[in-house]
């Protein structure tokens, strides 16, 4: 190494950015000098040039030894809290004063060489003053809310996995929204679940109908109003004259398809539900007052949200829907009032009120159907860097770099995801604002939430844009800080965690999610033994986990013993001829190994691996139920036996991805007897495990 390249690892390193890391081989890899340039870059610290790491260095150095609070300090309730944990102290005899949430006060000194004060037992987002410095300090329970916190009294807890736009109603346009999801709540509910989890419902581009990817939203802390059910404020006939007044067809045609027509049902919805929006305008005196009440309660980030709504469909039609093309690259300002902000924004957080509505409606739908969790909703891991998150958060999000994932035995190539994430400097310097606004969110409407690639509260694999996923570098996380804010907003919410840990996961990582409360996730078709051929016992499975056949990224179990994946694979140009000849002789084999993993489970099945799928999904289903996991969540594709994934990652167009519909209306969607006998496996799984 030369001498600047060695400056510049040193820069890089003391950045957060790991400069080596280890390949699926055990190999020891090196980040090359033009991928920590741009990584660097990416944080906010110039590298291109001497003179620049230079300057680059001196600022770090004295980033680091300053001695003032930063704006958020976080501590677990109940320990003395070492200040010297986070950051450099000034020895400096000092007076303190801790300010709780409850009114109360804690007074004392810091002597010459004390840094700790004194255990504080009630959680919360207190205030600590230190000398002249002032500070929030977040001290959190030590674990997120449990399982046994929501019900102790329960045996093992069983649930269900839908897509929200996948699901059915009369009238729904010809998109599955929330009040389908209330319908489902209410099915799902009477039957005996749990839960019900459900996919991201993050706020999408409304001027960009063909983006459906709900893991690549414009802002995870808004809503997709796509997923609006007009009836949740407008009656029958409200709803018909509007739809007169706009021009609009039935859309009976929209909701027979097998497809989601994503463009066409978008659009037809928005004008609906602008016709709606000047409606309610001509005086509902309740309607107005429940309006007001959530602009004056949404504050910043609802304005700055409609306001990029509003300048994205403005840009688009000039073919400018990067804003980084915009004259108006700042977001809103804080001081913007509600009186000053045009109709246009009105309308977006008119729509944004409907869908907060509908949710919410569909969580109290599930806890009065006799769930004991409810909703879990999805947290995607990132957003869209053109989108309204990367827009108005300018200075708390990474910019220049991709988050994705190294080469592993899946994607030999790695993974590139096209989404941006905070940068762990700014997310510090913010006092982790924006994370706070993301996880509450989340949690608001929810009775669990769990969190994509549940690794980034540790590390990011960031790629530099225009470069292969090979080509990036894992930058680390606070992950401490991270782990006591999402427990302190668990306990708040009264809302369990649950972490995706598949993929490359650091050695360590789980004891520590084990250790935070925070549910792991166990999925048929990984568990395996250390040879990966054999399949264990899912009465080996992780007792703090959450057990499921499948996911939306995989093969259905109908789809996988069929062989239905390798056909789309090869279809559709990711596999040839050769690969696909040995993947099949690979899935007869595993089909074997996993036939006898069940009928050692369940000594009464006749599974072979011959016998029909059906047959096969009836004993997975009992095989995932009886797992020793505290939680087990059924996919709907899985209760349907229906051969096709919702997504094949690795495509867009080639492959229908986020538009596959269910075949039923969710009043009836359990209706059949084939269905209801998949439940009673399920539920009876869990009763006698």
């Amino acid at each position: 190494m030369t001498v600047s390249e060695c400056s510049l690892a040193e820069l890089a390193t003391a950045l957060g950015i790991q400069v080596h890391w280890t390949d699926i081989n055990g190999r020891k890899q090196t980040v090359s000098a033009n991928s920590l340039r741009a990584l660097v870059a990416a944080l906010g610290y110039p590298g291109g040039t001497a003179r620049q790491l230079v300057k680059s260095h001196k600022y770090v150095a004295q980033t680091h030894s300053t001695h003032t609070l930063p704006p958020l300090l976080t501590a677990v309730s109940g320990r003395p809290i070492n200040l010297t944990e986070q950051h450099s102290v000034n020895h400096k005899p000092r007076t303190f004063r801790i300010e709780l949430e409850d009114g109360s006060v804690v007074d004392g000194h810091l002597g010459k060489s004390g840094d700790a004060l004194p255990a504080i037992r009630l959680p919360g987002y207190h205030r600590l003053h230190i000398g002249k410095e002032t500070t929030v300090l977040a001290l959190a329970p030590k674990h997120c809310y449990s399982i046994r916190d929501n019900a102790p009294a329960r045996a093992k807890r069983w649930g269900l996995a839908a897509q929200v736009y996948a699901l059915r109603r009369d009238g729904d346009g010809g998109i599955g929204d929330f009040g389908a999801l209330l319908e489902l709540t209410r099915t799902v509910g009477s039957a005996g679940a749990d839960a019900l989890a459900i996919s991201p419902v993050h706020a999408m581009f409304s001027a960009a109908l063909q983006r459906r990817s709900p893991y690549s939203p414009s802002s995870r802390r808004l809503l997709n109003i796509l997923m609006i059910d007009p009836h949740e404020c407008f009656s029958d006939a409200e709803i018909s004259a509007a739809a007169g007044y706009a021009g609009l067809k039935a859309a009976k045609q929209l909701e027979a398809a097998p497809l989601i027509d994503w463009p066409a049902a978008a659009q037809r919805k928005l004008a609906l539900l602008h016709q709606l929006y000047l409606h309610s305008k001509q005086g509902n005196a309740q309607l107005t007052a429940g309006f007001e009440s959530f602009l004056a309660a949404g504050g910043q980030v609802l304005h700055q949200h409609a306001r990029f709504e509003v300048l994205y469909a403005r840009y688009q039609a000039m073919d400018r829907e990067d804003w980084r093309t915009w004259r108006e690259t700042n977001a809103v300002s804080s001081d913007e009032t509600a009186s000053s902000v045009s109709d246009e924004m009105r309308f977006h957080m008119f729509l944004q009120w409907l869908a907060a509505r509908g949710l919410e409606r569909a969580q109290r739908g599930a806890r009065a159907a006799g769930m004991s969790v409810g909703l879990i909703g999805d947290l995607a891991v990132g957003s869209d860097p053109t989108g309204s998150d990367a827009w108005s958060m300018q200075d708390q999000m990474l910019d220049g770099v991709t988050i994705g994932a190294p080469p592993d035995s899946f994607n030999l190539e790695g993974q590139s995801w096209g989404l941006t994430a905070f940068s762990p400097l700014a997310m510090r310097a913010h006092g982790y604002r924006g994370f706070l606004e993301v996880l509450r969110a989340a949690m608001q409407h929810c009775g669990g939430v769990r969190i994509d690639h549940v690794m980034n509260l540790m590390r990011l694999w960031l790629v530099p844009r225009g470069a292969k996923p090979i080509d990036g570098a894992y930058i680390t996380y606070p992950m401490q800080d991270l782990l006591r804010l999402v427990a302190l907003e668990s306990h708040r919410h009264r809302c369990l965690v649950i972490g995706e840990d598949l993929g490359v996961v650091p050695a360590g990582f789980r004891n520590q999610l084990q250790h935070a409360g925070i549910l792991g996730l166990d999925i048929l078709l990984f568990k395996r033994g250390k040879d990966g051929r054999r399949f264990l016992s899912s009465r080996q499975w992780r007792r703090n986990a959450v057990a499921m056949t499948t996911t939306h990224d995989l093969p259905t179990l109908s789809g996988w013993w069929r062989g239905g994946d390798i056909n789309i694979r090869q279809r559709i140009g990711i596999l040839d001829t050769g690969d696909a000849r040995l993947e099949r002789e690979r899935r007869a084999f595993d089909r074997g190994a996993l036939t006898h993993a069940i009928r050692a489970v369940l000594p009464g099945s006749n599974l072979t691996r011959e016998s029909n799928a059906d047959s096969f999904v009836e004993s997975a289903i009992g095989f995932v139920g009886a797992s020793r996991c505290e939680l087990a969540l059924l996919p709907l594709e899985d209760v349907f036996a229906l051969d096709s994934q919702p997504n094949v990652p690795g495509t867009i167009d080639e492959y229908p991805n986020w538009r596959l519909r269910l075949p039923a209306p969710a009043p009836i969607l359990l209706n059949s007897d084939s269905t209801r006998q998949r439940l009673h496996t399920l539920a009876a799984a869990r009763t006698a495990s």
